[in-house]
């Protein structure tokens, strides 16, 4: 099954760039929660055994450090080149590509320089052109497959580094990647490369 729905892919990295951002704010959040909560009178501990505050310390420590990965995500990302992929180009980054498994079930990834585990639902219009339905969400759980509605499409983000992400770089279209899933190896047919 060859997959003929095109995606606009700058669209993409716009809605990575929005998903990024609103982790970024919700770490930020956070991290300022954590530290008030760390710092509060009522925090600091009157015995060994309180370890309230220090807790909140760690949580604050924590949330900057996710603050600091996500600007560097967006930085990546706001700098990144979308090249253009042939059917004799080998898969790299910004490649949309297409995979479908022995039961004939595709997925369509984004290899991206960070945000990996990130979802993004487009609505797809048989006319190869994208809509974006009013009510699309940017998910930043990890996997998922294709969306059982006809017409949306899920993207999921994976990075150069991960294992599906390893298989894929330098593949073309048309060739097979073989994957081990836990104990469970897949084979995956490469259907579509942009």
């Amino acid at each position: 099954m060859v997959n003929n729905t095109k995606f606009d892919k700058r669209l993409i990295v716009d809605r990575i760039i929005s998903g990024l951002e609103l982790a970024k704010q919700a770490a930020m959040s956070a991290a300022k929660q954590a530290h008030e909560t760390a710092t509060h009178s009522e925090t600091v501990a009157k015995s060994k055994y309180e370890t309230f505050g220090l807790e909140a310390s760690y949580l604050a420590h924590g949330q900057a450090q996710r603050v600091a990965e996500c600007e560097i995500e967006l930085l990546a990302y706001r700098s990144l080149n979308l090249a253009c992929f042939l059917d004799d180009s080998g898969i790299d980054l910004s490649a949309l590509v297409t995979l479908e498994d022995e039961l004939g079930v595709e997925n369509t990834y984004f290899i991206g320089p960070g945000a990996p585990g990130m979802k993004i639902d487009l609505e797809t219009d048989k006319n190869i052109d994208l809509k974006i339905n009013k009510h699309t969400e940017i998910d930043l759980a990890a996997g998922c497959h294709k969306n059982s509605d006809k017409g949306q499409r899920m993207i999921i983000v994976i990075t150069p580094s991960s294992p599906l992400g390893q298989s894929l770089m330098g593949r073309y279209l048309d060739d097979t990647v073989r994957l081990n899933i836990g104990a469970q190896p897949k084979v995956y047919e490469i259907t579509g490369v942009e």
